[in-house]
């Protein structure tokens, strides 16, 4: 997901009469990402923007704080939709949740000011990678969760998450191609245990393309005793993806929150 740190940007719906603050929750599974494709892929953004054009009778745009992946699931994405539609806010929460598939769902809706934008005013994010560690896989989990099944250091895994933390370059931690800057915050990293399950959760100012998953990777091979705080410190210091761990499985990822 190539996202940037939150900047404001001038006049970005002007013209529109409201700006709608959506709150939005999908399991990723089924869906191509959040980003709206051409021909018939299945993704969030086609399927969100669908559905609003048929409750406010008007062809809208949705525009996300962030560009999940394909098979990534978000519990408080947040969309931005300019309208001239005077419907109550009531009435289409209502009317979405007979329109939209089981797998999204509009969680809440406001109305926000009119130069808001979900993406450029966000302050930050925090995503959460899950792990399953049950000595039996559990059906229930086998789509929001990695199982692993060899026992993990957390000491170990924290060590490294805490040499994560920081503005730093992150473009060993990345599969983003292009010039553009791979610096960003990573205000915290945490690891929680949840009974059966390990959660890895990131919070920053903003995420590189896979630099989520690829963190995750990290601290599970620092899990594993095959990477070490020293190590981290090297791949940000040199900054070569290919010496980086690889990105764990999109299904153990979800966008929780974004801050503004």
């Amino acid at each position: 997901m190539q996202e940037t740190p939150s900047r404001d940007r001038p006049a970005l719906h002007a013209g529109s009469e409201r700006v709608l603050k959506l709150v939005v929750a999908y399991d990723g599974t089924e869906f191509k990402g959040w980003q709206r494709l051409p021909g018939k892929a299945r993704t969030v953004q086609g399927f969100l923007e669908a559905a609003l054009g048929r409750v406010l009778g008007e062809a809208v745009e949705a525009s996300g704080a962030g560009r999940t992946d394909a098979g990534v699931h978000a519990e408080g994405q947040v969309a931005s939709v300019p309208t001239r539609s005077g419907k109550s806010l009531e009435r289409i929460l209502r009317s979405l949740d007979g329109d939209l598939p089981p797998d999204l769902a509009v969680l809440s809706a406001v109305d926000a000011e009119p130069r808001f934008h979900a993406r450029y005013r966000a302050t930050g994010k925090l995503y959460r990678y899950r792990l399953q560690l049950g000595a039996r896989p559990d059906p229930f989990a086998a789509r929001y969760a990695l199982r692993v099944t060899d026992a993990l250091d957390r000491g170990a895994m924290r060590s490294v998450a805490a040499a994560l933390v920081g503005r730093r370059d992150f473009s060993a931690f990345t599969n983003a191609k292009g010039d553009k800057s791979a610096t960003r915050e990573l205000r915290a990293v945490r690891v929680v245990e949840r009974g059966d399950f390990l959660d890895l959760e990131f919070e920053g100012d903003g995420f590189l393309r896979n630099q989520a998953r690829i963190m995750a990777g990290a601290l599970v091979e620092a899990g594993l005793g095959r990477l070490e705080p020293a190590g981290v410190a090297a791949l940000l210091a040199d900054g070569v993806r290919a010496e980086a761990p690889g990105a764990l499985d999109a299904k153990g990822l979800c966008l929780v929150k974004v801050f503004y």
